[in-house]
This record gives C-alpha cells, sequence and structure tokens, in this order.
C-alpha cells in the first residue's frame, strides 16, 4: 500500500511538470510534439481502425501507432492483426497520428476507456511514462513500449516497478547515428545537414548523439538543421536552403521524420540544384523509394531495423501473451531489436521484395500459434524470442 501511494504523489508530481512543460510550449510549433520518426505528420483526430474480432471473448489491444496506409505502417498492422487473430483476440490502431506527450496520454486515457486489455504505445519522451504507469496500474491494464528506451533510471525503476507494465522493445539509436555518418565517411562526406525531430524525441536525440560521435572521430561537421518538418513541401524548402547557404556542403542527413515523401522530395531539390554529382542523401528508416533511390545515385547509405513493422509485433507478442493470462516472463521483458545498413541498390531490391509489399507476412499464422503463443509452446521465454529475433534479422536479405 504504501509503495503505490508513493507511485500515485510521485506520478501526480511528474504530470504536474508535465502539464506545465506543455503550456510553456504554446505557440512553439516546433516544440509542441515529438513524434515517432516515419510517421505521417497529421494529428487530426481519427476513429480508430479497429481489426474484424476472432472471438467475440478474446482480449483486446491498442497499438497507439496508425495504419495510415502507407506501406509500411500497413504492414505492421496486418501482420499485428494477424498475430491477434491467431491467438484469439482483436487488435486496434492508433486514429490519426500523433505521439506528442498530449496525444499519448490521451490515446492511454481513451482505449483505457473502451476496455482494451492492453496497450502498446510509442511514448515520445520519458515524462509521459509515470502518467501512463499509473493510468494502467488503476485501470489493471497490460501495456509494453515499442520503438523507445527508457534513459531516466528514476522513471524506469517506476515503470518497471508495476506488475501491468510487460517491456518494451528498442534499437540501438546512437550506435545507428554513429554507422550512418562513418559510411558516409567512407565515401569522402564531411558536411551535412541535418533534417531531425524536434529536440526532445528519445529517438533522434539518441541518433544525433551518435552523429556527433563521428563527427568527432572523423572530423566531419553537422552545418545546418530543421526540425519537426511535416511534409514534403518542407523537406523541399529545408534541402533548398541548406543547398544556397551551403556551397561546400557533401550530404543532407535525414536522421528521422514523420512527414511522407521526404526523402524523394530532398533528392529531387538536390537534383533541381544540378547538385546530384556533390550532394548526397543518407538516412535511417528506409523509405520505399530506397531502391530508385540508389539507382539515382541520390542515396548512398540508409540503416533501419529489419522492417520498420517488426518492432511492435515483437512487443505486442509479449502484450497479447500477458494478456492471455500466459506471460513469457514473470519481469518486464526487453528485447534489442538490431538495425542493419543498406548502401547499395541490390541489397535495397531484396529488402523491397519482401517488405516493400504490406501484404507479406512476417510469419505464417501455424507459426505464431505454435510458436510465439505461449498458450501452446510452453517452452516460450524472453531468451527464446530473442533468437526468434536474431534469426528474423539474420534472414531479412537472404
Amino acid at each position: 500500500m504504501k509503495n503505490k501511494t508513493m507511485k500515485k504523489l510521485l506520478a501526480g508530481m511528474l504530470s504536474a511538470v508535465l502539464v506545465l512543460g506543455c503550456l510553456a510550449g504554446c505557440g512553439k510549433s516546433g516544440e509542441e510534439s515529438a513524434d515517432t520518426p516515419n510517421a505521417d505528420a497529421s494529428e487530426e483526430a481519427e476513429e480508430p481502425k479497429e481489426a474484424p474480432a476472432s472471438k467475440a471473448d478474446g482480449f483486446k489491444i491498442a497499438v497507439g501507432l496508425p495504419d495510415s496506409g502507407a506501406t509500411m505502417f500497413s504492414l505492421m498492422s496486418n501482420n499485428i492483426i494477424a498475430m491477434a487473430e491467431a491467438m484469439g483476440g482483436t487488435v486496434v490502431f492508433q486514429g490519426g497520428v500523433g505521439a506528442s506527450a498530449d496525444a499519448t496520454i490521451q490515446f492511454v486515457e481513451d482505449q483505457i476507456a473502451a476496455g482494451v486489455n492492453g496497450l502498446t504505445i510509442s511514448p515520445p519522451s520519458d515524462s509521459v511514462l509515470t502518467t501512463v504507469t499509473t493510468l494502467c496500474e488503476e485501470a489493471e491494464v497490460y501495456w509494453g513500449i515499442t520503438f523507445r528506451s527508457i534513459q531516466d533510471d528514476e522513471v524506469r525503476e517506476f515503470v518497471e516497478s508495476s506488475p501491468y507494465y510487460v517491456g518494451r522493445c528498442y534499437e540501438d539509436e546512437e550506435d545507428t547515428g554513429y554507422r550512418v555518418m562513418a559510411n558516409m565517411n567512407k565515401s569522402g562526406v564531411k558536411n551535412v545537414a541535418i533534417i531531425s525531430m524536434a529536440k526532445g524525441n528519445n529517438t533522434t536525440d539518441l541518433r544525433e548523439q551518435g552523429a556527433q560521435r563521428a563527427c568527432e572521430e572523423f572530423g566531419m561537421q553537422i552545418v545546418a538543421e530543421a526540425r519537426d518538418l511535416t511534409q514534403a513541401s518542407d523537406a523541399t524548402n529545408a534541402a533548398e536552403s541548406f543547398l544556397t547557404a551551403y556551397g561546400d556542403l557533401d550530404a543532407i542527413f535525414v536522421v528521422g521524420t514523420t512527414g511522407a515523401g521526404m526523402h524523394e522530395a530532398v533528392a529531387k531539390a538536390i537534383s533541381d540544384a544540378g547538385k546530384s554529382d556533390t550532394v548526397k542523401l543518407a538516412t535511417i528508416d528506409f523509405p520505399d523509394s530506397m531502391g530508385e533511390l540508389f539507382e539515382q545515385g541520390a542515396l548512398i547509405t540508409c540503416s533501419g531495423a529489419p522492417s520498420w513493422g517488426f518492432d511492435p509485433f515483437i512487443i505486442s507478442s509479449v502484450l497479447m501473451n500477458t494478456c492471455k493470462g500466459t506471460p513469457i516472463s514473470d519481469k518486464p521483458v526487453n528485447i534489442a531489436i538490431p538495425m542493419f545498413d543498406i548502401n547499395e541498390v541490390d541489397t535495397a531490391n531484396k529488402w523491397l521484395e519482401k517488405y516493400g509489399d504490406a501484404s507479406n507476412l512476417y510469419f505464417e499464422t501455424d507459426y505464431i500459434s505454435q510458436t510465439l503463443d505461449k498458450a501452446n509452446n510452453g517452452d516460450l521465454t524472453e531468451e527464446s524470442l530473442t533468437g526468434i529475433v536474431e534469426q528474423f534479422v539474420k534472414d531479412t536479405v537472404n
């Protein structure tokens, strides 16, 4: 009882700080939201898209990511829907897009009110996690984190002490930022402009830390930046400004973005400026046009997870098992999803053959039922699930 009282007290204090922070940010559009990289930027309220029910009395989870129609999102949602159906449950996805602090908490509150048994979220920062922990604990709703680490030690301890927190999937974002810069350095790049999210986004902040570490090691420099862009025209304007202001610019690095068509817009701006031979494009997260951009000679390196939707798929499998009453572990599960680089068109095309089609499944439904469902596979553990992830990554472009 004392522990729970202290949790509520701490959550209340931090929630107050969050509210004050949000109020202080009013009027600063570049600082209001910290969205998931490579998500559609619109934050219009829409009804959540719901998968068809497989069992009326089964579990129901909600995923705080949209099925926006873009290939990467539809691939994610189709796979999670297939898994939910194979395991006897249903799933809804966030209606519209927006992962600001306010939007994240609103999503959690709305889905709890709708009666879900579990939630998968991608929090923009650690500041929302105490509130989410308290909301879910009071409602007895299980939840997990996708795409994010927890940087604050006190917040991590608070979150992991909750019996309703199932764990997280995450990537080594700092190492990925470093590797992309190192790959550019091998191609002779020294002066780089970046397109990234607003400061305070856990993912892109870490990627930029890695990029800066590479700058110090290789004598490179980030000469300009554009943040929190929401549409392709914003990327065009940013790229044109970079190219005009910095005659010695070697590359534009899309560290993270929420807008569709950003990579194509940057490549076109470079081409229109007549600088395709001297200024290149790099990115984290694989764009749908990756093959074409490599063929054009615009893109020189990119890095990403084996499939963007694989991270939320894996943590949702942990969540579903817990909601069924057959958790794979009695403590929070932490699974790192390895990122890997693609530097040329042949590998890009192999990847696109698998994950450029939203109808492709990561695993057949029989495999999901027999292997990923703890009720049917008593040997499923955090260690065996990690092994499945590692094998999946090895097979990505084979």
